[in-house]
Parts: structure tokens; C-alpha cells; sequence
């Protein structure tokens, strides 16, 4: 009684009960496998059927040209003329199958042999993936990218605003943020109406919200809400120039201290300091581009009381000026290039005066 295989969609065989015992027991076949005795038609596990083997069960003839049906995933096995057409492809041997030549049988049918079945390998095709599915990939990672950038760039400029504020600014990034002489409802105001009693009530229009956003100067309230403490950027590429002088013109009344330390202001941005009549104390020290000839231009101020010219090169006509200055009450000119005998004579003349030279 011989008995048909089928696996992976092909069918093999026929193989005696004792072969199918043989390859059963070396691990050839496997108990799941479905099999079926020539001449039925219906498929059943082959360790069930060869433990049926054992009692002889009658045997339906099938006429030679009915096909014999398989499972949904075998090929068809068909019957005919005596000789079983079996379909064993490329992908028998792409796993490692091999047919044996057709031998011939004692009835006179042709069949083919499995052999080394359990020794197949896994063929593992890859999907090639579309354009469209590539584009949509790099589109996610990029969006992704751009979410954490931006998520990084917002926590250090939130962690460090007078850092990231300009730089962010160089970029032409806008940034929502507000000047701290503005209320927290700042309105895009341009004129300025009613004369705010104290500074916290100044209103700045765009324009000079954002210039003086950009230019990294730093605006302090004096205690006591005395005024406002001006104070230019360390950086040495944000530095204070003229333009940015004029952009302090809405809080002039209000600004009582100027720290100009390491500017770029030049003699004409000087005369913009007249508009700060209560203006008492200014540091010009290291500042360059500052000459004897635009001290000159500061004698209006009558509070200023404090002028720090350390580092400013000056010439001996700087004495008449300070003299001249009757408010001057503190005045520093460390390697300002003044003679001794200049600062004698400012000493004499002032002798209230604290003079610091050297």
C-alpha cells in the first residue's frame, strides 16, 4: 500500500508504509504532515494514518482521470493514465529539495521520489519599497529632526534669554518678548499720548522695541523706582553704537544711569545723551572712539554727577571742560592720557571734586 506526501504546496511520493515509518522516525517526515494512501481522497495527519496502516481500511477506487484534491495551499495532484504528474519548481530547489529520476514501478507508473527533505533552507525575499514610501520616510525623520531642534533651541532660550534672545534674533527668528520697562500688555503704541508718571508706564512702538531687542542692551529699574540703569551688551560684536542711543530716546526722561563700558559710541552719539536731562551717572571707560571734543558736548547735563573716563583718550582742553561742569562730583581718568599737571590744576579748581587719575 503506497502513500502520497504533501508539503509546502508540493506533493511527494509514493512511499511505502514502512518508508514513511523509516522517515518519520529520522525526522525526514513529521507527524503534521498530511498524507493520504493511494486511491482516497481525503488528507489526514501521517502519524494518524500510519497508525491506521495497521488494520487495512477498504479502499474507494477513484477513476484515473479524477483529480486528487489537496489543501488550500498544496498544488494539485493529478492521476492519470496511470502516472502522477507531480509539479516540483524552482522553489523545491531553492529549499533544498531534489527529485529523484522517474522509476519505474511494478504496475508500470512513473513516480518521483522526495529526498533530503528536512534538509531545505529559508528563502527570504525582500519587498522593494515604492518612491512614494521612501519620500513619506524622509519627510517623518525630518519633521521628527525639526520638532527636537526646535524643542532644544525653546528650553535654552527660555534657560538663557539675554544669550539666546540676540542670537536667535541674527537669525531673524521673532521672538514674543517683552522689554522690562513694558507692562505685560504691551500694545503697538507709536505715540505716546499721556507722560507715563513712572517708568514701568512706558510704551515702546515696534520699532524701537526691536531695535533695542537686538542690540542686547540691558534696561534695569533703580530701587526705589528712581529711574532706569541703561547697561550695553559685554559682547563685543553687540556693542552699543549711536543708532542704538536713539533708540532709548521713548525712556530718556527715565534713564538715570548709562554704562557705555567697552562701547562703539563716537563723539555724535554723544550729543544724543542731551535728551537724558536726568541723567546722573555715565560710564564711558575703554570706550575708543570718544575724544576730549565730545565730553564737551555733555556740559548741559546739570545732574550728571559721576562721568568714568578710564581707558578714554583724552587731551590736556578735557580739564576746562570738567571745570566748567559745576554738578561734577566724581570723576575717574585712569590712563586717560592727561598730564599730571592737568589733573593738579582740575584738583585746584575743584578741590570738592574727586579726582582719580594716574
Amino acid at each position: 500500500m503506497n502513500l502520497y506526501l504533501t508539503r509546502d504546496g508540493q506533493t511527494f511520493g509514493p512511499y511505502t508504509v514502512e518508508q514513511g515509518r523509516e522517515y518519520l522516525a529520522t525526522g525526514q517526515f513529521f507527524e503534521q504532515d498530511f498524507a493520504l494512501f493511494e486511491g482516497q481522497t481525503d488528507w489526514q495527519p501521517l502519524g494518524q494514518l500510519l497508525a491506521s496502516a495497521a488494520s487495512p481500511q477498504p479502499v474507494e477506487e477513484v477513476p484515473l482521470a479524477e483529480t486528487v484534491p489537496a489543501t488550500a495551499e498544496s498544488r494539485e495532484a493529478v492521476v492519470t493514465s496511470g502516472e502522477v504528474i507531480q509539479s516540483v519548481g524552482t522553489e523545491a530547489a531553492a529549499a533544498g529539495i531534489s527529485t529523484s529520476s522517474p522509476t519505474q514501478t511494478s504496475g508500470g507508473r512513473k513516480t518521483r521520489k522526495a529526498s533530503r527533505m528536512n534538509k531545505g533552507g529559508t528563502v527570504v525575499v525582500t519587498k522593494q519599497r515604492s518612491a512614494l514610501s521612501k519620500i513619506v520616510s524622509i519627510l517623518v525623520v525630518f519633521m521628527v529632526t525639526l520638532v527636537l531642534v526646535g524643542g532644544v533651541v525653546t528650553g535654552l532660550y527660555f534657560a538663557m534669554p539675554a544669550t539666546m534672545g540676540p542670537f536667535l534674533a541674527k537669525m531673524g527668528i521673532p521672538l514674543e518678548t517683552q522689554s522690562p520697562v513694558e507692562n505685560t500688555a504691551r500694545n503697538a503704541v507709536t505715540e505716546v499720548k499721556v507722560k507715563p508718571s513712572k517708568p514701568g508706564e512706558v510704551m515702546l512702538d515696534e520699532e524701537h522695541f526691536q531695535r533695542l531687542r537686538i542690540s542686547g542692551i540691558r534696561i534695569l529699574p533703580i530701587e526705589g523706582d528712581k529711574g532706569l540703569q541703561v547697561i550695553s551688551s559685554v559682547d563685543s560684536e553687540m556693542a552699543m553704537q549711536d543708532d542704538d542711543l536713539s533708540a532709548l530716546d521713548p525712556l530718556a526722561d527715565y534713564i538715570v544711569s548709562l554704562d557705555l563700558t567697552n562701547s562703539k559710541v563716537t563723539d555724535e552719539g554723544l550729543g544724543l545723551l542731551l535728551q537724558m536731562k536726568n541723567l546722573e551717572k555715565l560710564n564711558l571707560e575703554g570706550t575708543k572712539a570718544v575724544t576730549s571734543a565730545g565730553i564737551a558736548k555733555l556740559k548741559p547735563l546739570e545732574k550728571l554727577s559721576y562721568l568714568n573716563l578710564v581707558r578714554v583718550r583724552m587731551d590736556d582742553t578735557l580739564i576746562d571742560t570738567l571745570i566748567g561742569m559745576e554738578n561734577l562730583r566724581e570723576v575717574y581718568l585712569y590712563q586717560s592720557g592727561l598730564t599730571e599737571d592737568a589733573i593738579a590744576r582740575l584738583g585746584i579748581a575743584r578741590p570738592k571734586m574727586f579726582v582719580k587719575g594716574g
